[in-house]
């Protein structure tokens, strides 16, 4: 590691897997940097996580490959996802997407954060920390900005770093207001399936080959998608279903519902009439499934800095996953952060222009991220342009990723 060399302060709220990788990368790259976590310890919820090859790349260069590399599970044959018919007993072919040469390659979420946190020393991490306000020093001072936090405590720094999330506070001081999130209209039901019991219910032959291939199936307003998380001992399953009745607006959830909350499988298997039995078989293997109602920043942000004080990961483009790539989008932004902060020549005095590239770079391309997942979902469930005409979609699932996991910008600027 390199030895500490600048003249100012990093300060990253939030201690999810995108914070954590900002201050892997900036440690490395000798800016000094702190973490603040409002929980008592680093934690991630979710399963499986999925991680295209351009969040691969990010990895690599974050110095992580070797841990995702131990623990992914990967598909051999190459494929990313399967698309089939899940209306009806068939469930016909309508497309294969491939992502060579590792396919699908995913991690447990929480498993994966353990490893990295091993990377950052504990005199970096502070936990019980929720912001409650971010204070522009008067200058001359030896430090830009304060942190307030709701324990009374403060902690002066120069750049801020909001990794805190789709309910972001560091957001409404970069904006000035509250930003839109708004309900995609989709409830995605999740579950986790142990292998063994997978294949029990489906059956053998469909059962071994489902389990290790990735699948989505289609349906109108519906879709469903299955891979396979923990070296093979899991099934990861969601199932999304999506009220179009005001299309194309996009409905509002009811005045105090929960974004999620617990659901019956009776009640989940309602929503996805004329399904085949296959997929109903996988539904009865979720113990208790949970719903969440799939939120996105809408419109997508017009800036992700003010001054010293910038937005990234979900807090500055949170949205749907509908194209497994918003993680890969934390990423992204940690290593272009990490990489732009260290360069020679950036000093305190332009840290608030030295961040406007930051903006400038990630925010065309990570908004498109954003905009595309949601037009990603649209076409998954017949409800986009294409309708459900086959063809049309295989055409678009087979391509629709290349640009995103294509080497990016990002790392045309890192080579």
């Amino acid at each position: 590691t390199m030895t500490a060399s600048k003249n100012y302060h990093v300060s990253i709220i939030g201690g999810g897997i995108g914070g954590i990788s900002a201050a892997i990368g900036l440690k490395r790259a000798g800016v000094p940097v702190d973490l603040f976590e409002a929980a008592s310890q680093y934690g991630e919820i979710g399963a499986g996580i999925s991680f295209g090859f351009n969040s691969r790349t990010a990895l690599e260069k974050l110095g992580l490959g070797e841990e995702f590399r131990q623990q992914a599970t990967t598909v051999d044959s190459g494929i990313w996802f399967e698309w089939r018919d899940g209306e009806g007993e068939k469930q016909d072919l309508i497309a294969t997407t491939y992502s060579k040469p590792h396919g699908n390659s995913s991690v447990h979420r929480a498993k994966f954060l353990d490893s990295m946190v091993k990377h950052i020393d504990g005199k970096m991490s502070h936990f019980g920390k929720r912001l409650t306000q971010i204070e522009q020093l008067q200058q001359p001072a030896e430090r830009l900005q304060r942190l307030h936090f709701d324990d009374g405590t403060t902690f002066d720094t120069d750049v801020v770093i909001g990794y805190d999330g789709i309910h972001s506070r560091v957001r409404k001081q970069v904006l000035g207001r509250d930003a839109k999130l708004q309900w995609s209209g989709t409830w995605a039901y999740r579950g986790l399936i142990p292998t063994k019991e997978f294949i029990k219910a489906v059956g053998p032959e469909k059962g071994e080959f489902y389990a290790k291939t990735p699948q989505m199936f289609l349906g109108k307003d519906t879709h469903v998608l299955i891979f396979p998380i923990d070296q093979h001992e899991t099934v990861n399953l969601v199932a999304f279903n999506t009220d179009r009745s005001k299309w194309p607006q996009r409905p509002d959830l009811a005045e105090g519902e929960a974004w999620t909350q617990p659901t019956t499988q009776e009640e989940m298997i309602k929503q996805f009439p004329g399904w085949g039995k296959d997929i109903i078989a996988m539904f009865k293997c979720m113990e208790k499934p949970s719903k969440w109602a799939l939120h996105q920043l809408m419109p997508t942000l017009e800036t992700y800095v003010k001054g010293t004080v910038c937005i990234a990961g979900d807090a500055a483009h949170g949205g749907t996953p509908h194209q497994g790539a918003l993680a890969g989008q934390a990423m992204e932004d940690a290593v272009f952060l990490s990489w732009l902060l260290s360069q020679t020549g950036v000093e305190r005095n332009n840290l608030e222009q030295v961040l406007t590239v930051y903006d400038s770079v990630r925010r065309p391309r990570a908004n498109k991220v954003l905009e595309t997942s949601l037009q990603a979902g649209d076409v998954y469930e017949f409800a986009s342009e294409y309708g459900d005409d086959r063809k049309k979609i295989a055409h678009d699932v087979e391509n629709r990723m290349d640009w995103i996991w294509g080497v990016s910008i990002t790392y045309g600027i890192l080579r």
